[in-house]
């Protein structure tokens, strides 16, 4: 290896700690450089499909030949600023960056702006430095998506279809968390390898567009998830069960709260809205219901008037990230008689509620539908605790730290093929993660452990 500088010590370059969870702090630092010495540091990820993801930026040493992204701004690149985790999000495939990437995917990975990995195999990231074009240093950094000790095994008992992320370990209660999907259907694989990481067991469970499930979020019974808290309940031995999603299934768990409180303890609701949504099949367009229970619908508010799937694909591909649904649906949402009407009874929960939102929200105003949900949860004096955290420069997308945001602006649906407008930006919403990892872990600490 050259070392590239005019310095007698051979330049160095560390990742702390070199192998962890996902969403675990990273701490890159290099040294041995001429103090004022420009130096590169650039990340690589080849996923699964073979595409090669790449960020870079550009750094000074300091006094002691040393470079602390803690502290040290990068000056170009894929990331500006003082920035840690900068070479984890600004991670780009190549040749091409710009939303024709997703828009001629095929995996559905790609689609979402995301590398094409397996979900529950480690990262490998590699880190390197260079001087006036020359490597000098290298090292290895290695993500972790799931921890040692958990079996992933399907589930498809009776009607019940999904995933199960369960412990080897028996000789103690867990905690159990089910994980929902929203409008992209099929089996949750984003965060519940996760969150089986931290020691609960961990039910993915499909609801639609999966196997033999119906394909599209119309009069969904909530018997379905009814028999999945009792298969949670027989086969992983929960005492406690917790449920979490995002968007659609941000919203299913909050009637899934309100309509079953017997059954949940702890509910995560992510971009959630504070009423139920008229279903909506890729096919036929709106229809009726999403939910049902015990043959009755429940309360959901009047859809906005939709443009035809084709005008939705052409303003789609017009706007610059894509077409933005939250104007049109808060001016539908934002009526007195939709809130004493439709929104979901929350208070009828027994248990505590985290509601995560983003303050840059277009695909829906989940930030001020939270509101709306914490103030009704006030009204009515719920006994148990709840909080609604509404992260800045965030929109539709609240990723994890460590996790590829560059393309968290815009989505291309992978079941409507529509260009959708998510809101924040790529940087905001790397540096709220933390925020969204930490008020998680807590909020399952406090159903489970107290």
């Amino acid at each position: 290896m050259t070392s590239g500088t005019r310095g007698s010590t051979q330049p160095s370059l560390r990742a702390t700690p070199s192998e962890a969870l996902q969403p675990t702090p990273i701490a890159v630092t290099a040294e041995g450089f001429v103090p004022g010495q420009r130096v590169m540091l650039a990340s690589k990820l080849v996923d699964d499909a073979g595409v090669t993801w790449v960020a870079h930026g550009a750094f000074v040493a300091d006094a002691a030949g040393q470079i602390d992204l803690r502290n040290a701004p990068s000056e170009d690149g894929t990331f500006t600023g003082v920035d840690p985790a900068g070479l984890f999000w600004s991670l780009r495939p190549q040749p091409v960056a710009d939303r024709s990437f997703m828009i001629n995917a095929t995996h559905k990975a790609h689609k979402l702006g995301q590398p094409h990995v397996d979900p529950i195999k480690p990262l490998r990231i590699e880190l390197s430095a260079s001087v006036d074009g020359h490597t000098v240093a290298q090292c290895v950094v290695t993500l972790t998506r799931l921890a040692d000790g958990i079996d992933v095994v399907p589930v498809r008992d009776g009607r019940l279809r999904g995933m199960v992320f369960r412990w080897r370990d028996r000789t103690k209660v867990r905690g159990a968390i089910m994980s929902l999907t929203g409008s992209g259907g099929g089996v949750e694989w984003g965060y519940a390898p996760l969150l089986a990481s931290l020691g609960y067991d961990v039910l993915s469970l499909a609801y639609f567009a999966y196997e033999d499930l119906p394909p599209a979020i119309v009069s969904i019974p909530l018997e379905y998830f009814e028999e999945g808290f009792a298969w949670m309940r027989r086969e992983l031995g929960a005492k406690k069960i917790a449920v979490q999603g995002a968007s659609r299934g941000g919203e299913l768990t909050l009637v899934l709260a309100a309509h079953l409180p017997k059954d949940v303890a702890g509910a995560i609701a992510i971009v959630p809205m504070f009423v139920a949504s008229a279903g909506w099949d890729p096919e036929k367009g709106v229809s009726g219901s999403s939910w049902t229970y015990r043959g009755q619908d429940i309360p959901y508010a009047p859809p906005a008037p939709t443009p035809t799937i084709e005008e939705l694909r052409r303003r789609g591909e017009s706007e610059p990230n894509g077409y933005a649904l939250t104007p049109e649906s808060k001016a539908e949402l934002d009526h007195l008689e939709v809130r004493e009407t439709q929104a979901i009874p929350v208070e009828r929960a027994q248990g505590a509620v985290l509601m995560i939102s983003g303050v840059d929200d277009q695909m829906w105003p989940s930030a001020w539908g939270s509101d709306l949900v914490a103030n009704r949860l006030r009204a009515k004096g719920y006994a148990f605790p709840f909080e609604h955290l509404c992260l800045p420069e965030t929109g539709h997308i609240t990723p994890l730290p460590n996790t590829v945001t560059t393309f968290c602006p815009a989505l291309f649906h992978s079941l409507l093929n529509i260009f959708l407008a998510c809101g924040g930006t790529p940087a905001g919403s790397a540096r709220a993660s933390s925020m969204t990892w930490d008020a998680m872990k807590a909020h399952y600490d406090r159903v489970f452990n107290t």
